[in-house]
């Protein structure tokens, strides 16, 4: 978690409409560990490596809302979805985000290595991570009040459950291989071409609704309740224009949501069902990289100086073809919200929007991870 900036609200935001506090018996992060690791050579000379540990949140971080007590009403969906929602009997007067603790995380880790040098100067390296990681909170934020709002629920905002992690990826592949030619009149003269590849599951994120169904005062945090054809059928959809100018029926709405829910793997195997805390995942993600570097040795008087050339390529596939390479991602906060909750209507069930253009789950990113790079260095050795 990364919450340590928290602790410097009630300084840094001393004139706020909400109180940012600490409780009086709040502990510092600690965890207890146990790894076990070893390194084996066969006898032909290859390096295996495991590596395992094991982390039990002590004293994990988590901010609540005190102004919020237990919620005692019951959304009116229409739905399956009959999640708790707080009345106006259920809150105080203003907001107080309190630095408190938890004991609900853990996480294991286990790395497999296996590097081997062949004659002739060339080196191969495989390795494997898999990660399992739970926490009662894990948002990336720094002000108290974002930490709540950003941390996904059904329901009670205050009680700590443990979910998936924002943090890590349950599988991560590596593979490199380096190469070094000698030649030259003396063998004075070298180059070495090395590769790097890796291969990754997704990172993590959270259906939410864009509205404050449990009305806690986020309109972040709200887990998405996946509904069945039937009651997609019984939902109620507020008649809107879209951006195009075109007016978007309910039906049409309906008929757009029950498309979206069945090209997404992880809503259409979860009908009828809450979505989990950060149990989306992007696409696995793949990145080769490549170095040359160039070595001259030069000699001046008694000594050999070295001029090194080298160039870097970043994911080398996408300079390859425009099509490899690339990330796909559903949102860039860990929150991904394709339903907007409306409100309570005056027949008392719950109205929803829904932007028929959302098609796909997931889009194509435009940033440096999807791009190449290329950088060229110089050096001089003497």
């Amino acid at each position: 978690m990364r919450h340590f900036g928290n602790v410097g609200n009630q300084i840094g935001n001393p004139l706020s409409s909400f109180y940012c506090v600490t409780a009086r018996d709040f502990k510092w992060p600690q965890v207890w560990r146990s790894n076990i690791g070893t390194d084996l050579r066969s006898p032909w000379g290859t390096l295996f490596t495991v590596d395992l540990a094991y982390t039990k949140d002590v004293h994990a971080m988590m901010v609540r809302n005190y102004q919020l007590g237990t919620p005692s009403g019951t959304l009116s969906s229409g739905t399956g979805d009959k999640r708790a929602v707080y009345n106006t009997n259920d809150k105080g007067g203003a907001a107080a985000y309190v630095f408190t603790n938890t004991n609900l995380g853990h996480s294991f880790n286990a790395t497999f290595q296996a590097q081997h040098t062949f004659p002739k100067g060339f080196y191969a390296m495989f390795g494997y991570n898999y990660l399992v990681s739970k926490e009662a909170s894990s948002v990336s934020a720094e002000i108290s009040s974002d930490a709540f709002d950003r941390n996904q629920v059904v329901g009670n905002a205050n009680k700590a459950v443990v979910s998936n992690s924002l943090y890590g990826n349950t599988h991560r592949l590596l593979v490199a291989g380096t190469k070094r030619f000698v030649y030259g009149e003396h063998k004075d003269w070298g180059t070495t071409i090395s590769l790097f590849g890796s291969w990754t599951s997704g990172n993590r994120f959270s259906y939410t609704y864009n509205g404050d169904l449990n009305n806690d005062g986020s309109t972040l945090n709200d887990l998405l309740y996946v509904p069945t054809d039937a009651e997609i059928n019984a939902m109620t959809f507020t008649g809107f224009t879209d951006a195009n100018g075109v007016f978007q029926s309910g039906a049409a709405q309906q008929a757009a949501f029950r498309a979206f829910i069945q090209q997404d793997k992880y809503l259409s195997k979860h009908r009828g069902q809450y979505t989990g805390k950060y149990a989306g995942a992007t696409p696995w993600f793949s990145q080769v990289d490549m170095r040359v570097l160039q070595d001259f040795n030069l000699k001046v008087g008694k000594h050999t100086n070295t001029v090194q050339v080298s160039l870097d390529i970043v994911n080398l596939g996408n300079l390859i073809s425009s099509k490899w390479g690339l990330r796909k991602y559903a949102s860039a906060s860990g929150y991904y919200q394709p339903m907007t909750y409306v409100g309570q209507g005056t027949d008392d069930l719950s109205h929803y929007k829904f932007d028929p253009s959302q098609k796909s789950t997931f889009t194509t990113s435009p940033d440096l991870p999807s791009r190449w790079q290329m950088q060229v260095g110089l050096r001089y050795i003497f």
